[in-house]
């Protein structure tokens, strides 16, 4: 394991090590989950896409809603409050 110090800035950005972002597939950018444990460490996890058979699994599970009769009307209405 390498030691890498980070620095943080101002506003709470930090650069995270190119090696890190290449084994975790991070190297264009993307999101992490971060736990602030007991001892004042902190996890970073990042977080993953699903994969195929996660994402078809979670498009199964979801069941189709019909709308209401009146979603024109609600649509409308909420448009004319918007552009008021």
């Amino acid at each position: 394991m390498k030691i890498t110090t980070l620095t943080i800035s101002r506003k709470g950005q930090t650069l995270m090590p190119l090696d890190w972002r290449k084994q975790n597939t991070l190297t264009q950018g993307g999101s992490c989950n971060a736990f602030c444990l007991e001892d004042g460490a902190l996890l970073i996890v990042p977080v993953k896409p699903p994969d195929k058979d996660q994402l078809k699994k979670l498009l199964a599970a979801v069941k189709p809603v019909k709308p209401p009769k009146d979603w024109k009307e609600r649509v409308e209405k909420v448009l004319k409050d918007v552009r008021q």
